[in-house]
């Protein structure tokens, strides 16, 4: 099994450094490494962590393309290197020596999607859930919930379970990307992992979730460097986005209901002098959303 781990490195050296840290110490080291710059300020400090132990290629783009732009530049290196699984995984988290070994095991017969638990000090989460017209997804605590007898069930009557496999910890099989291609790089971050999960699901591929294997999780800090009103921004352009693209057909028709009702509540928030920068903030990532503003937001 030809296992490679793909991770996004955006002004986080530090971080990822980290991570490669406990990637070098793992028991079986029968895996690659492809780490993605996103034109950071702080790649000296990275580009100079050099091991023996662990076999890392180090791609560096000149553009910040987000976590789709990223891992898709990741995903297509491996692909050509002859990878046959990838491991999507943040830069800010780290894993057990016997990370590697179990993940192989548990990966042997499967095939499809796979989701790790992530380990996030206070709570385990296992899986994301979609709830339609809303601004942001809902991370899964209880694995009996994300069973396989609910995840497989068939793409049209799965209406009350909408589960997927968390982007920074998300295992993906070579012949999926062949099925559906690559991340959306219109979200830039945030949704694309679920947006990823429920192509895959229309197409009958099967979506599975690994309890056991926990990685741990530093929370938010590879995006809250973003600043709060920036990732508001990204949040509903891309919620609505999500809605239209993904959405059942009466979602359509009631899809300019829901703009009305954020732009409204946001106006007056803003005549009442409440929450100014974060209303604009949401105002704006409705305007990209109708000016098809996609991508990185300048």
């Amino acid at each position: 099994m030809k296992l490679v781990i793909i991770t996004i490195n955006y002004n986080g050296s530090e971080n990822t450094i980290k991570l490669l840290e406990s990637l070098k110490n793992q028991i079986d080291k029968d895996f690659e490494v492809i780490v993605v710059d996103n034109n950071s300020n702080d790649i000296d400090k990275l580009m100079n962590y050099k091991t023996s132990e662990t076999n890392i290629i180090y791609i560096k783009n000149y553009h910040n393309l987000g976590f789709s732009g990223g891992n898709n530049v990741g995903i297509k290196k491996a692909i050509e290197n002859g990878s046959e699984w990838m491991l999507l995984l943040n830069n800010d988290t780290w894993v057990d020596t016997d990370f590697i070994s179990h993940l192989k095991a548990d990966l042997e017969g499967k095939e499809g999607i796979v989701g790790i638990a992530i380990n996030e000090g206070e709570r385990t989460v296992y899986a994301g859930k979609i709830d339609w017209l809303k601004p942001t997804l809902i991370h899964i605590t209880m694995f009996d919930v994300v069973s396989p007898q609910i995840i497989n069930k068939n793409y049209n009557n799965d209406v009350r379970h909408r589960y997927y496999a968390i982007g920074g910890a998300m295992v993906i099989h070579k012949s999926v990307f062949d099925k559906i291609g690559f991340l959306d790089e219109n979200y830039f971050l945030y949704f694309e992992d679920a947006d990823f999960c429920l192509q895959a699901k229309k197409m009958g591929i099967p979506i599975s979730f690994l309890p056991e294997i926990k990685i741990c999780h530093s929370v938010s800090s590879s995006t809250k460097k973003l600043g709060s009103p920036m990732l508001l921004r990204y949040h509903y352009r891309n919620a609505l986005y999500f809605n239209l693209k993904n959405g059942p057909v009466y979602l359509r028709f009631i899809l300019w209901l829901w703009r009305l009702e954020i732009m409204m509540k946001q106006f007056i928030k803003i005549i009442l002098g409440k929450n100014k920068e974060e209303s604009w903030a949401i105002l704006n990532g409705v305007f990209d959303y109708y000016k098809r503003n996609y991508g990185k937001i300048h």
